[in-house]
């Protein structure tokens, strides 16, 4: 792209060769560094393209060969220029074109996001927008080490960043922890206690480091301390003179019970497609959406696809200037009843689905329990689903002092 445009600033011409030795004159033209391109035979010669500069030298080889050369067209900026040389808006036009470029060339208007799994990609964009480093923020104001001290600090789940301009794009790069929570090595100094992310019958319990407070066998909530990152030191009375503090490490496995319920209809909007589509663009510049004032749907009812394309003059340059093609394609609805074998086989796969989604988060299915009855115009398909899982969550531990002179303890968890 780059050679095609120093070409059209440069200007060339498409010109025919004719005479006693074509040959012999497009190797004095190689021999000389003489650049020829898109070089196709013709009756009684050859049509090639060659740069104005390059036209000028060929002189002396077409004496030596014997040769004649016609010009067929002239192409580049040189050529529009000189045609153009009088009108001086169309000039003027230009300038003020180049002008609008450089300055939108001052300002962010592509945001590449990648690397991100937990973290969403309209998450990213939100705090580029609270950080004013957003689509349409000049670059001048936005500082990329910050921002990238600032991603960090607020997202534990992110453990590297890198944030880069190039041209009016902006690129965020990330890399998150993408070890389960119970995995995390805490970065700062802060006491954790090993608390219950659900419900549940404790199966397993291997404390490493805490204080458990559970036992296999026994039935837990969601948010108990399973294990306290907090130990009593006792004196000769048995009295709790203070505190150790550690933060909880342990692997604690649980019976848990997941409700599940599935309700399929047996009546159902069927749509078909007939086969009749319709398009129709959509300009948006600088937010703004310019639309067809003369377009209308045909359509009672249909589907509407659309595919949005930016403009960029290179790879790294965009701007403000998105152009959307909507697609409207016609379709009939009929209402339909599902038979029970039908809504059978739905069920079944609508539970397969479940199961597997609860299977790839690491969880082991040990039961599953699921009836489906009619109630009323709907099949319902629910019951309980029993699985072996970890339920380890952190929380800080709640700091407690002693107060020796008054023997009265004092909570500073606050």
């Amino acid at each position: 792209m780059l050679l095609s445009a120093m070409k059209y600033f440069r200007g060339y011409v498409y010109v025919q060769l004719n005479g006693y030795a074509p040959e012999r004159f497009l190797n004095l033209c190689g021999n000389r560094d003489i650049l020829i391109w898109n070089l196709k035979p013709c009756e009684g010669g050859y049509r090639f393209c060659i740069s104005v500069q390059g036209f000028r030298e060929l002189k002396p080889i077409l004496k030596k060969t014997r040769t004649k050369i016609t010009i067929l067209k002239r192409y580049g900026l040189p050529f529009t220029a000189f045609r153009y040389r009088k009108r001086k808006m169309y000039g003027l036009g230009f300038l003020l074109f180049g002008l609008l470029l450089s300055y939108l060339s001052g300002f962010v208007w592509n945001i590449e996001v990648t690397g991100n799994s937990y973290l969403s990609e309209e998450t990213v964009l939100e705090f580029l927008e609270e950080e004013h480093a957003g689509f349409g923020s000049a670059k001048a104001r936005i500082d990329c080490a910050a921002l990238e001290e600032a991603l960090r600090s607020r997202y534990d789940d992110v453990i590297w960043t890198s944030i880069q301009i190039y041209g009016t794009k902006l690129t965020v790069d990330i890399q998150e922890n993408l070890l389960p929570e119970e995995n995390y090595i805490k970065a700062d100094d802060t006491v954790y206690d090993i608390v219950a992310a659900k419900d549940g019958i404790v199966s397993d319990i291997i404390t490493r480091s805490g204080i458990p407070l559970v036992a296999a066998g026994s039935e837990i909530k969601e948010g108990d301390i399973l294990v306290s990152g907090r130990l009593e030191i006792l004196n000769d009375d048995g009295e709790v003179a203070d505190y150790l503090y550690q933060s909880a490490d342990a692997d604690i496995l649980a019976k848990v019970l997941h409700p599940y319920q599935d309700v399929i209809e047996i009546e159902y909007i069927n749509e078909t497609k007939t086969g009749e589509s319709c398009g129709n663009y959509v300009l948006q510049i600088f937010g703004k959406s310019i639309k067809n004032p003369f377009f209308s749907v045909p359509y009672q009812d249909y589907t509407m696809i659309s595919d949005t394309a930016q403009l960029h003059l290179s790879r790294n340059f965009f701007l403000p200037v998105f152009l959307t093609k909507e697609t409207y394609s016609e379709h009939v609805k009929e209402k339909k009843s599902r038979s029970k074998e039908e809504i059978q086989k739905i069920a079944t796969k609508n539970l397969r689905n479940y199961l597997a989604d609860l299977e790839e988060k690491g969880i082991q299915i040990i039961e599953k329990n699921v009836m489906i009855e009619k109630k009323g115009k709907k099949y319902v398909a629910e019951g309980i689903i029993t699985t072996y899982e970890s339920v380890v969550s952190y929380k800080p531990t709640e700091m407690i002092s002693i107060t020796r002179e008054e023997g009265q303890e004092t909570n500073e968890s606050d």
